[in-house]
């Protein structure tokens, strides 16, 4: 017998299966009772929310025959009883030429609607109701939208429509206006796991429960990727479905060898950081999903720690999240990503300068309520100006921040704009920083930046094989270590 994909054989056979969008079943099943469905549905919603099984069933539904002996008698129908699933036509409807189904994706011209449509005006052959279930229907061509518009707006009696789309913002609002719209909601996490383990206890697939919980989380929403990934770990694994499988043949991090990587850098403990995303390198995983399953980590771990605030370090681990973030954008474009990544963390991980300004203004005493305080000393002094008059930041926006030590602020230049900096511009800030720092003894220093001839290490063979926007990573990780050589860095 020919093997059946999870998603497929898992699908909701009546409303009552319909997970994780009990407002739309709840709506649906009134109108049903009430024999007040509409013509049109636009069915709206991420990608395995439930969208097309929603059509199927409300495709059945308008032709189950206890349905429609019920809507005659006036009888409350429930959700597990919509469609019956027992009757000819429910058990007919799949291979019925009544109910057509069409992807939009892959055939989105005016002439693949119009051979579509061509029988919405003969009368259906065995149904009650002919339907017609668009997917993807914001891929439809212009000219295709425009010739099921009036076919819509004044449709031939027992027609139905279900169009189907992830992007509402592509559908023209001309269609949107003339259907009953379903915004179908990303499945809670907690629901997809019991879905899942209701599903793997039927097809008697043995699993441990925080298996199950893993796959529910990487689904993010999606029923229809959960259960896709639940078939791939059953399908590739004989025996119990166990974490490490999860973790192994869909190609993640587990969370034990991220909370390693979290606490060395908590700890500031160089070492233990560079051992522990080694580990993490060595499993195969990219960098890059590396990174992004630290930020779900410590996401995940920021939320169990709401109720125990006050033993939890949010600042530290929302500036870690931050400079992830960062570091992910700079890896999509580099060819060394595991050294940025590397270098993030090493570089988060080390001891914080205070300057002297902090040490002054800094009240051991000072309650965490004392916002106003704690803020000044915390607050970066690149965010201090950023908040600066624009009179001032229309010329900082040309110079960086090169050192703020000693109550001095030290701005470099670029190039031919140092003449912008003149005395009164740099009294301005001055005046503005003292305010902000509540110091008097701020000044502020000014040079130009000077063109730097190419180091010998740029001009290496070796080296001119390094992206040039990589080449300050390598350098910053050689002053780390203490190498001498880059060979020592980059491997041969």
């Amino acid at each position: 017998m020919e093997y059946k994909a999870l998603y497929t054989r898992g699908r909701p056979k009546n409303f009552s299966q319909l997970a994780g969008q009990g407002h739309i079943v709840k709506a649906l099943i009134g109108a049903i009772s009430a024999n007040r469905l509409s013509h049109a549905y636009l069915l709206v919603g991420t990608r395995g929310t439930g969208k097309t099984s929603t059509a199927r069933l409300l495709a059945k539904a308008m032709n189950c025959e206890k349905v429609l002996d019920a809507q005659k008698n006036g009888t409350t129908l429930d959700s597990k009883d919509v469609p019956c699933n027992e009757c000819a036509s429910c058990k007919s409807i799949d291979s019925s030429p009544d109910n057509v189904e069409f992807d939009a994706a892959s055939n989105r011209s005016v002439e693949d609607i119009t051979r579509l449509l061509s029988t919405a005006y003969l009368a259906p052959l065995q149904s009650k109701v002919k339907t017609f279930i668009i997917d993807e229907v914001h891929m439809l061509s212009n000219e295709a939208i425009n010739s099921i518009l009036k076919l819509i707006e004044e449709p031939p009696p027992n027609v139905a429509f279900f169009l189907a789309t992830t992007e509402l913002n592509k559908v023209p609002m001309t269609i949107r206006s003339r259907c009953q719209v379903l915004n179908f909601k990303l499945i809670a996490q907690e629901t997809i796991s019991k879905y899942l383990m209701s599903s793997a206890e039927k097809l008697k697939i043995p699993f441990e429960e925080e298996a199950i919980k893993k796959i529910a989380r990487i689904a993010a929403g999606s029923m229809r990727d959960a259960m896709t990934y639940l078939d791939q770990c059953y399908s590739m694994n004989n025996g119990k479905i166990a974490l490490k499988d999860v973790n192994e043949i869909l190609g993640l991090v587990s969370d034990s060898v991220l909370d390693e990587i979290i606490s060395a850098v908590n700890s500031q403990d160089r070492i233990k950081v560079d051992k522990a995303i080694q580990q993490a390198f060595s499993s195969g995983v990219s960098p890059i999903s590396i990174a992004e399953s630290l930020i779900t980590r410590l996401r995940d771990l920021e939320f169990e720690k709401l109720e125990d605030h006050n033993s939890y370090d949010f600042l530290n681990s929302d500036s870690l999240i931050s400079e992830i973030r960062k570091a992910i954008f700079e890896m999509q474009s580099s060819t060394i990503p595991d050294v940025i990544l590397e270098m993030t963390l090493l570089k988060f991980a080390t001891p914080q300068i205070v300057s002297e300004w902090q040490v002054s203004d800094f009240d051991e005493s000072a309650q965490v309520s004392d916002f106003d305080k704690s803020a000044k000393v915390s607050q970066d002094i690149e965010e201090i100006l950023d908040s600066a008059p624009q009179s001032l930041t229309s010329i900082l926006k040309f110079a960086r921040v090169e050192d703020f030590s000693n109550n001095t602020l030290k701005l470099c230049f670029g190039k031919g704009y140092m003449q912008i900096f003149t005395k009164d511009v740099q009294t301005q800030l001055e005046i503005f920083l003292k305010e902000q720092l509540n110091n008097n003894n701020i000044s502020v220093e000014a040079f130009e930046e000077v063109e730097k001839s190419k180091n010998d290490l740029f001009n290496s063979p070796k080296f001119a094989n390094v992206e040039e926007t990589d080449r300050p990573f390598l350098l910053e990780t050689m002053n780390i270590f203490g190498a001498k050589s880059f060979k020592k860095i980059i491997k041969e």
